[in-house]
């Protein structure tokens, strides 16, 4: 008899994601079956409402954020460069920070607060990881969550969990699975009333998944809708996907979805946030997350930033946006293999941040 929830093993390489699952992959698929069944019949019932909502218009920013209030980074601790972080962040002028804290490093629970606590100039939002575990054991998922809130409480307000919900080989095999994590994640509120969470936490532009995560019956609420929201697959953010779908496209879909969405009480007010973006690096080997046809050149990368920034901001849709990261051989703003050189795509945040480089392209174009 097939598991429910199959087990498998997450190993972790230099581009700061799971490798690839080298498993077979057909428990997992049979086990999945209902799930299908369920995101198929929520496709079909949602579709009527989601194109009258695209035709009607989606829901618009109150007021378009600042650049400091609309830019972050994510920031990670690394040996060779935590004590230049700090000075690095202050550099940049960046005051949104984005902090991965996964569970499995349930010992350093604490050296991520500390490293936290060294931007105390900084809103810090924190990404929890999931791994295999988190999901064939609620009860364990439950108490690291407990550990990490209490170990931050005071210091963040929002956490986004899961993370990359529709990537098997993050830990979780369909959505349903996501929906669980987040109901935990959800109970914890009676304990930690401060609690604000992001979610469903898609990676990469998959309607299907998103809108399951956002819209179905289950037991929680999100205070804001967090998206993964990497286009780097079609080279620039102008370019489109699905012959229709550019960033601003996926954009509007996601602003639409969220309107829809009970999990969203405040609907049309709760905030979108697109919580990572990015483009690898030509020549930077396992250090990238992905192969050679998505890699760009370095001047590339700022010119995409530039563009992805400003197109998200222009849509009145999404209150920030986060690069991910600061400090990386494969996509960072900066290089750590050699020293900590600066990248173009460094520049080009840094005066984005300062308003030198305008988020409005129109104004930047007279």
């Amino acid at each position: 008899m097939t598991s429910k929830r199959p087990g498998f093993t997450q190993v972790w390489g230099p581009s700061e994601q799971p490798d690839r699952l080298r498993i077979d992959k057909q428990p997992l698929r049979q086990a999945s079956m209902q799930e299908y069944l369920a995101s198929a019949g929520t496709l079909l019932a949602a579709l009527p409402f989601l194109l009258a909502r695209l035709a009607l218009g989606t829901s618009r920013c109150r007021a378009r954020p600042s650049a400091k209030e609309f830019l972050g980074v994510a920031v990670s601790p690394k040996p060779q460069s935590d004590d230049r972080l700090p000075d690095l962040v202050a550099e940049l002028g960046v005051r949104r920070l984005l902090l991965r804290v996964p569970v499995w490093e349930r010992a350093d629970f604490a050296r991520y607060r500390r490293f936290a606590d060294r931007f105390p100039g900084c809103e810090v939002v924190l990404a929890v990881m999931q791994d295999r575990g988190s999901v064939r054991n609620l009860q364990q998922w439950r108490a690291d969550l407990r550990a990490i809130l209490s170990t931050f409480a005071g210091r963040v307000s929002h956490v986004q969990v899961p993370m990359a919900a529709n990537r098997t080989k993050w830990g979780c095999v369909h959505m349903g699975e996501a929906c669980d994590l987040l109901e935990v994640a959800h109970d914890l509120r009676a304990e930690f009333p401060w609690l604000r969470l992001i979610g469903p936490g898609v990676i990469d532009f998959e309607p299907v998944p998103w809108l399951r995560g956002l819209v179905n019956l289950r037991r929680y609420r999100l205070d804001v809708a967090g998206a993964l929201l990497y286009v780097d697959r079609r080279g620039s953010p102008r370019n489109t996907q699905y012959g229709i779908f550019d960033l601003a496209g996926k954009i509007r879909l996601w602003r639409a979805i969220t309107d829809l969405s009970p999990r969203c009480p405040q609907r049309g007010a709760t905030p979108l946030w697109l919580t990572e973006f990015n483009w690898p690096l030509v020549g930077t080997g396992a250090w990238s997350p992905t192969g050679s046809p998505e890699m760009v050149s370095e001047d590339q990368a700022a010119t995409y930033l530039k563009e992805y920034c400003q197109i998200a901001w222009q849509t009145g849709m999404v209150e920030r946006v986060y690069w991910w990261q600061l400090v990386h051989p494969g996509f960072g703003l900066v290089d750590s293999r050699e020293g900590l050189r600066r990248r173009p795509a460094f520049s080009v945040m840094q005066r984005l941040l300062s308003g030198e480089i305008p988020l409005d392209a129109a104004a930047e174009r007279q």
